[in-house]
């Protein structure tokens, strides 16, 4: 697809990618990658260093010589990593100190790294670059984990469908010499509880610089609901660019008094914001073909495509600014305050949505290596940084990366998102970082409702840690019951096709 972004191929021999035509060396490596995703290049006499994607330093605020300080600053891989916890935004990082070949990815590994385990060593932004350059066949132990759920939803740990072929998650890097990832630690000791409002305070200053970058590269949109995660972004967005436009896509499932589709309305009006509501749109039959050829038929969620497509049709010229990550982390929305106890692989096969045996094997596996590594990190915050950011949501965003639509996470970066990992899961359910950041950045949005839940069984459910996690059981078996009785393969990826 000639328009794609943070888009790449990493081989030893010399390739040809169609939609990768721009080419660069990478010691013995030969990079392709995309004609529109920015690449920062530096080398010494010993280290060499390509960022590629869009990365800056959320404390000082340098975003042009990124490049050429990792490679004056940092002689191994370690002083890399403690650099790179002070960058945001999304990109990847690849680095090489004498003979020994190194990459990074972002805070959530937003740009997808997919490399191959056997044989020669290739790295891609895409599974199925690996795949038709290598003939791999699926294996068929992982690839009944792959169709023991929704395509929707990511499969477990660093797995994919084919044996040779990992995808890295965050809190790792790729040691390419020996084709393995590393898991690197945030805390080697538990860390101190802080207040929400000092990590509001700690972090507002960092997502400033955010998104004063984005701002100053991209004309950005806003999309917003009646949640508490697009009103933080908007917080942000507007208290630097009171005209930024914001919007809402209608889906067939939104009523005339959805929550979503009236408060937001009701919000941007009174703020005087530029704010418009569509439909989502009919994907062409010729960008679906694309799509397909790109990630492999049936192989991703229509709905997101569908979505993806939508957007791309009215905001292909600029940036979307997302939020995922204050939801997933900065009030706990997976895992609310379960006690810590009940993290263990049958609870996050539940959070997975998948009914295989052999992804609770993954997860034990996934558990056991953060276990040797001495992360400190709670495993619930680990979860919802390596599985449902590292995987979920960069499933996603390779959609929007395939499509060439910018899409991009206001709070990527592992200095603000492991600040807020230090507050108590108790108050993060509550939001309370939500509303200290608001009230910092733009109190007056606060005079507008939030979404409610609707249902009283939802409202029981949240009631306290015990109630979510017994919820959280019955919604696992209760689909696990439909999928199994009613669903065929083809029936369960077709996405309303």
């Amino acid at each position: 697809m000639a328009s794609c972004i943070f888009s790449y191929l990493l081989s030893e021999p010399e390739l040809e990618i169609e939609a990768l035509p721009c080419r660069r060396t990478f010691g013995k490596y030969h990079l392709c990658t995309d004609v529109r995703t920015p690449l920062m290049y530096a080398r010494s006499e010993q280290r060499e260093c390509i960022v590629f994607g869009l990365a800056i330093h959320v404390i000082t605020g340098e975003s042009a010589q990124i490049a050429e300080n990792i490679v004056s600053r940092c002689a191994r891989i370690s002083d890399v990593l403690d650099f790179e916890k002070h960058l945001g935004g999304k990109y990847l990082i690849l680095f090489r100190e004498g003979e020994n070949y190194f990459i990074l990815g972002d805070a959530t590994c937003s740009v997808p790294v997919f490399y191959h385990t056997a044989g020669s060593c290739m790295v891609a932004s895409h599974l199925q670059f690996i795949v038709h350059q290598n003939h791999d066949l699926p294996d068929s132990r992982l690839l009944n984990i792959r169709r023991s759920g929704d395509i929707s939803q990511a499969m477990p740990f660093d797995i994919t469908e084919y044996q040779d072929i990992k995808q890295l998650i965050p809190n790792h890097y790729l040691s390419v010499n020996d084709q393995t990832a590393v898991r690197f630690i945030n805390f080697e000791k538990l860390q101190p509880i802080i207040s929400a409002e000092k990590a509001a305070a700690l972090t507002a200053p960092m997502i400033d610089t955010l998104c004063r970058f984005y701002l100053n590269t991209f004309p950005v949109y806003c999309p917003i609901t009646a949640g508490r995660d697009s009103r933080v972004v908007l917080s942000f967005l507007a208290s630097h660019h009171p005209s930024v436009a914001c919007y809402t896509i209608r889906h067939p499932e939104h009523r005339a008094e959805t929550q979503d589709l009236v408060i937001p309305k009701q919000l941007c009006g009174a703020a005087h914001f530029s704010y418009q509501q569509f439909n989502d749109v009919i994907v062409p039959e010729n960008v679906q073909a694309e799509v397909d050829r790109f990630l492999g038929k049936d192989k991703y969620s229509f709905r997101t495509l569908r979505i993806a497509q939508t957007i791309n049709e009215h905001f292909s010229d600029g940036a979307i600014i997302n939020g995922d990550i204050i939801g997933q982390v900065g009030k706990c929305s997976l895992h609310r305050d379960i006690p810590l106890r009940f993290a263990t692989p049958a609870y996050f096969r539940c959070k997975l949505h998948n009914y295989s045996r052999d992804s609770k094997t993954q997860l034990k596996q996934w558990l056991a290596d953060i276990r040797k590594g001495g992360e400190q990190v709670n495993p619930l915050d680990l979860f919802s940084i390596e599985n449902r950011l590292g995987r979920w949501a960069a499933q996603e965003n390779l959609i929007y990366n395939t499509l060439g639509q910018v899409y991009l996470n206001l709070f990527n970066s592992r200095s603000i998102i492991y600040l807020w990992t230090a507050v108590s899961r108790k108050e993060r359910k509550e939001s309370a970082i939500h509303m200290h950041l608001i009230r910092e950045k733009m109190p007056q949005l606060l005079k507008f409702p939030f979404e409610s839940d609707d249902s009283f069984l939802i409202r029981l459910s949240k009631t306290n840690g015990l109630t979510y996690l017994l919820a959280s059981y019955l919604k696992y078996y209760i689909q696990r019951r439909q999928f199994n009785r009613g669903s065929s393969y083809e029936k369960n990826h077709c996405d309303s096709r």
